[in-house]
């Protein structure tokens, strides 16, 4: 942990707009913003340095992380420095808020291994914007460990991280050269990336499914594909084959190692993963003698894919293929269009359906977009010859794949008088554990935690808002009253409480939204209690302001769910309890210090 005078120099060092006393005065003012019982002067400076965008971290050659020292079960990525080789292309994607993100990848190496980077929403203008080429020397810090394509260990760049060009003297005083790549006759799954071409690959195929053939759009002439699960010791990932090379490939079978040259990547139908395809011009060598170890793709019952037939939606699992389901809809979203990294426009549509197990979000994809235009919420829904994935943000999805069949209200569907509000939909929430505010980032986000500051702002907005008495759903005022999107005219409108407030714990700050009880509860008066105060005084805020002063600067133990609001990470607040001053001070004092040190 620096000094406070080694802290202050640096600050001043890269923010001469400051003088010495500024700087002292700004720590003294933090101290005593989060209590001077709770940090002391070094734990102030860092948090200062923080706020002015100084950066603390000198890394020194012996701290520098390598590649081959990344494991799944590293928590943090801060002082990684290697050599861009490959960049990917800009995606775009719904977020289940309805924004739209972004995503973008590099490969990144040193001189003990190569691995994928992730770049998330904003941090893709380093590649819109040129600051990352191929050749860059980049320094990454910030980042966090997740398994990604082809179920190797990835990093990924969220709103916490950064990744940044190092200069000709901060590489040479690294001591850092990279020679130049080895080269390889063959790619191995790890090191696939969008748009590579003319690549040869040596895999183990583990999974084969059915030879499927289709008309095409353009001539009506009959297409073949056939795609299967390969793998080598790196990843598994998909391997398509078409036409002539899946007629070639049909009699294929489990263990078999195959070479397979003059193949290329894309991504598949949703953007998520990369995929080999062969087409005609490929040369596939079949039943070679080599030892090949491989990673283990799913558990499979058959050497074949074999229809798995009608699941009800609790029984589903990942990676299951040539599935059936069927359910009323419960949401319906607006279809999105993309473009694809061809350059051509695609187009999706997701719903969430339910049966008497439990509920699903579905994707339907190009032509079943137009397949189900009409659907809204109540209708059954029939999807056959689907298959299930992790989505893109977690959690099981079923995608209704080439092969799908598409049946809505079927006449002998069980599920018209289902009653949804008797379906319970949500798991057993796991269990929040105690983090600090400045470890929360894009992994953390739809996970439960509890966190312990103090309140350092409250809302200025309104604290109430009314609802439908029906579906509970935000009415939007009209002329002289209010209408709900789902029920239409609303005469009788329901007061519900919603604000937020800040929490600070030395390592960051956070908004945290409080509904309901949990608002009364803080604000210490009922939903009624304030909407009378808020009709008495003619003023949105009034609950909030005059019970301010009792609620800022008070200690509190908080636990909710991490959820993203815009460009931001917030917590939705479950429950809480203030803290006892006394017990928490040790807590909070040796955490500070180990985030800062």
């Amino acid at each position: 942990m620096l000094t406070l005078e080694e802290t202050i120099e640096l600050i001043l060092k890269h923010r001469s707009d400051f003088e010495r006393n500024d700087i002292l005065t700004m720590i003294q003012e933090k101290r005593q913003d989060l209590g001077p019982e709770v940090i002391n002067d070094e734990s102030a400076a860092m948090i200062v340095a923080r706020e002015l965008g100084v950066d603390l971290h000198r890394m020194a050659p012996s701290a520098r992380q390598r590649i081959e020292d990344i494991t799944e079960s590293t928590k943090n990525v801060n002082a990684l420095v290697g050599i861009i080789d490959n960049i990917s292309g800009i995606r775009t994607f719904q977020k289940s808020d309805g924004t739209e993100g972004k995503v973008a990848s590099i490969a990144l190496r040193d001189e003990t291994s190569s691995i994928r980077v992730v770049l998330w929403d904003d941090k893709t203008r380093a590649i819109s914007e040129d600051i990352l080429t191929l050749g860059s020397v980049v320094q990454i810090r910030g980042a966090y460990v997740k398994m990604g394509l082809g179920n190797t260990i990835e990093l990924n760049i969220g709103r916490t991280g950064t990744i940044q060009s190092l200069e000709n003297d901060e590489i040479e005083e690294l001591g850092i050269s990279f020679e130049s790549r080895p080269t390889s006759e063959e790619t191995k799954i790890s090191e696939l990336q969008d748009r590579l071409f003319n690549i040869t690959t040596k895999v183990k195929i583990q999974r084969v499914f059915n030879l499927s053939t289709f008309k095409r759009k353009k001539d009506d002439s009959e297409g073949k594909v056939l795609s299967m699960i390969v793998a080598d010791d790196t990843g598994t990932t998909r391997l398509v084959f078409w036409d002539e090379r899946a007629e070639e490939m049909k009699d294929a079978q489990p263990n078999e190692i195959i070479r397979v040259t003059g193949a290329y990547t894309k991504p598949n139908r949703d953007g998520t993963e990369t995929e080999i395809h062969a087409g005609n011009a490929a040369k596939i060598e079949r039943k070679l003698k080599d030892k090949m170890k491989t990673v283990e793709a799913p558990a499979q019952t058959s050497s074949v894919s074999a229809p798995l037939g009608m699941k009800s939606i609790r029984e589903l699992t990942t990676d299951m293929w040539d599935v059936d389901i069927e359910g009323k809809i419960v949401t319906v979203y607006d279809a999105k269009t993309f473009t694809k990294k061809d350059g051509s426009e695609g187009q999706v549509r997701n719903v969430i359906i339910a049966d008497q197990t439990s509920r699903i979000r579905v994707a339907f994809w190009g032509e079943d977009v137009d397949k189900i235009a009409k659907v809204k919420e109540g209708d059954v829904i029939r999807v056959l010859h689907g298959y299930t994935k992790e989505g893109f943000r977690g959690g099981l999805e079923f995608t209704a794949g080439r092969k799908s069949e598409i049946k809505l209200n079927p006449k002998d569907s069980q599920l018209k008088q289902l009653d949804l509000s008797e379906v319970s939909f949500e798991s057993v929430p796991t269990q929040a554990s105690r983090v600090l505010i400045g470890e929360i980032d894009d992994s953390t986000e739809g996970k439960n935690v509890e966190i312990c500051g103090i309140i350092v702002g409250i809302g200025q907005t309104g604290v109430i808002y009314q609802a439908c008495p029906t579906c509970n759903k935000k009415l939007e005022a009209t002329n002289g009253g209010y209408s709900c999107k789902s029920c239409g005219p609303v005469k009788s409108p329901e007061p519900r409480m919603l604000y937020k407030i800040t929490i600070d714990d030395g390592s960051g700050s956070i908004r945290a939204t409080l509904f309901g009880n949990v608002g009364e509860k803080l604000l210490g008066m009922t939903t009624e209690e304030a909407y009378k105060m808020v009709t008495k005084s003619g003023k949105e805020d009034e609950p909030l302001r005059v019970t301010s002063d009792k609620i800022l600067g008070r200690y509190i133990s908080m636990d909710g769910r991490i959820k993203k609001f815009r460009d931001s990470l917030d917590i939705s607040i479950n429950g809480f309890e203030f803290a006892d001053p006394i017990q928490e001070i040790k807590r909070l004092k040796g955490t500070i210090q180990k985030e800062v040190g």
